[in-house]
């Protein structure tokens, strides 16, 4: 197992450096090179990935990092299959040849890439410039007519029979007719331009995996704005597999509606959302102006391109790192998987009418250079419940083993490798080595299928405490009576328990990456160490403690000032209405 956990970090660290790397076009056709060679393969071993998804429902929880890549690989396998077996019949029945083939993914391949890099283009000049907006939305209307309507029209025209301008005519007629029927449907799915001047009654359509009884950081997300938005009038709809009517904090108890598709159970409170026709049946039925997806799940590789097919205004906020998650993928697989991931990224992404990122420093990625729309989301939290006046004596006796004179130090979180949580062992052994004065005492709060290997490890020290999963105002009492909230975790965007712990009034001791610099003050609310790095990490808490009074003031101070619901909920609201008055300004 270490040799393993050792590799993956070792994928880890390549992918974190190469993520920050600016876009490249090379980088970008490798990428989709690999996936291509991963989506042929799936299709041809489409019959094991079914048997594979249906083995998980049978499998261990310390399987479930299994899951997300089979039904990836189960997607991808869907979508080149279906696309060879449609290449299969029009060869056989329509007598298509295979240099007739080529020419039309050329065609399609070259119109696409120039297409693409001069949108990238005109959208950064757009931006930079500071007049001629009208030249540059003209230019970005012509360039979206030839990516979009020129292109399969010459792609189509390169498959038929016939020649120059009949082959031209027909192919136009067929992509005339598919825009036809696609308006159609739109007329039926969505509820069209939204009145952002009347502040009318907005209509929001939600999609993700972290619903109820799942309970997480996103779900804290969601629950928060969909209270926000029925607050204010206007309509919510759910699409999901996760939870039922009665299952508590599930979407109907806030007023929302909800439509349940099926899902793939990895874990007894979660269900990883399947693509299937629910979706469509939900658009029908709801008619949104706008759809928010919930993190790149699964499920949102078919949904994104469908909604952009449609032409339904669909924003993505980013809660993880799915990109950084993917070095964790099991065996050979896992060596690949991150470019896989990055290249549906390169595909999905420029799709959706906008982001929303949690961690601000991903603006520089290559999948969201030159998006017109990537707006970042503040976090917060509940000020009221994580509040220092929750400190108790006896629950800081009970987390120190019984030495409360000892600095505390609490990781919370769920235990999984992906979050890097093997690393507590080293930390644990560093900061406090055998036949020296303990430094402090460790409480490691959290369950997953990393908890037995790390309480096998370290769980029998008198310096740590782990009493499995505390939530709610046992885990407000435990963050308050505490000193040092600590995460060895870069894969995140932004997990909320840094946010948690300082509203509670105590230092955060965090990695230097993703959006921790933007909520820790290094030196003031706490300390910043290098990522991964846990002989920093010590150095970091080392120099954290006898500051401690300072930090907490300037923690709970911080909280304040930055972590309201009230804000987060305000942006997000604010979003969709600038999305939709930029969707409906460009004439899409």
């Amino acid at each position: 197992m270490r040799e393993a956990l050792d590799r993956m970090e070792a994928r880890l660290k390549a992918d974190m450096a190469s993520a920050a790397k600016p876009y490249d076009h090379l980088v970008a056709a490798q990428c989709l090179l690999i996936m291509t060679v991963f989506g042929v393969s799936s299709a041809m071993l489409y019959p094991v990935l079914i048997a594979g998804l249906i083995a998980l429902r049978f499998m261990s929880e310390s399987n479930q990092l299994y899951a997300p890549p089979v039904v990836v690989l189960t997607v991808l396998g869907t979508v080149y299959g279906t696309t060879m077996g449609i290449l299969y019949v029009m060869h056989t029945r329509l007598g298509i040849s295979v240099s007739q083939f080529m020419l039309s993914f050329f065609s399609a391949f070259f119109g696409l890439l120039f297409a693409t890099a001069a949108e990238r283009c005109v959208a950064t000049d757009s931006m930079q410039a500071s007049t001629g907006r009208k030249l540059w939305h003209n230019l970005a209307v012509l360039v979206a007519h030839v990516k979009y309507t020129a292109t399969p029209i010459v792609c189509i025209a390169c498959l038929m029979h016939s020649a120059g301008p009949r082959a031209l005519f027909c192919a136009t007629v067929i992509v005339g007719s598919a825009k036809v029927w696609r308006a159609a449907l739109l007329h039926y799915c969505w509820s069209g331009s939204f009145n952002v001047q009347t502040g009318s009654q907005m209509r929001v359509m939600i999609s993700a995996d972290s619903i109820p009884p799942k309970l997480d950081g996103v779900q804290i997300f969601i629950r928060n704005t969909m209270h926000a938005l029925i607050r204010e009038g206007h309509k919510v709809h759910v699409f999901c597999s996760n939870g039922d009517p009665d299952t508590p904090l599930a979407p109907e108890t806030f007023g929302a509606t909800v439509t349940r598709g099926p899902g793939l159970e990895v874990k007894k409170t979660h269900k990883i959302t399947l693509p299937s026709i629910h979706y469509f049946f939900a658009l029908l039925q709801f008619r949104p102006h706008i759809v928010h997806l919930f993190d790149l799940t699964p499920s949102a590789f078919f949904l994104v391109p469908l909604n952009w097919w449609l032409g339904i205004p669909t924003v993505i906020s980013h809660h993880s790192r799915i990109d950084l998650y993917a070095s964790y993928v099991p065996g050979v697989i896992g060596d690949y998987a991150s470019r896989v991931v990055r290249a549906v990224q390169e595909v999905v992404f420029p799709l959706a009418s906008g982001h929303l990122l949690i961690d601000g420093s991903q603006k520089g990625q290559s999948w969201f250079s030159g998006h017109p729309n990537c707006r970042v989301w503040s976090t917060g939290c509940d000020l009221q419940l994580f509040h220092p006046s929750k400190a108790d004596a006896r629950v800081r006796n009970y987390y120190s083993n019984g030495r409360p004179d000892l600095p505390l130090v609490v990781f919370v979180g769920r235990l999984s490798v992906e979050k890097q949580v093997e690393k507590l062992v080293e930390l644990v052994q560093l900061t406090n080595p055998p036949d020296q004065p303990e430094v402090c005492r460790f409480a490691i709060v959290g369950d997953g299928e990393s908890f037995a290997r790390i309480k096998a490890a370290v769980g029998h020290r008198p310096d740590v405490n782990m009493p499995g999963v505390v939530r709610g105002v046992d885990l407000a009492a435990l963050f308050a009576s505490a000193d040092v909230f600590f995460s060895p975790t870069v894969t995140g965007t932004l997990d909320l328990v840094f946010i948690e712990s300082q509203a509670a009034g105590i230092a955060v001791v965090g990695p230097r990456c993703a959006a921790v610099p933007l909520v820790v003050a290094d030196g003031v609310t706490g300390n910043l160490y290098d990522p991964l790095d846990m002989v920093d990490a010590r150095r970091a808490i080392l120099e954290t403690i006898p500051q401690l009074d300072r930090m907490k003031i300037e923690a709970r101070r911080n909280a304040e000032a930055n972590f309201t619901w009230f804000k987060v909920t305000g942006e997000a609201i604010d979003f969709y209405r600038d999305t939709l008055r930029q969707f409906c300004l460009s004439g899409q």
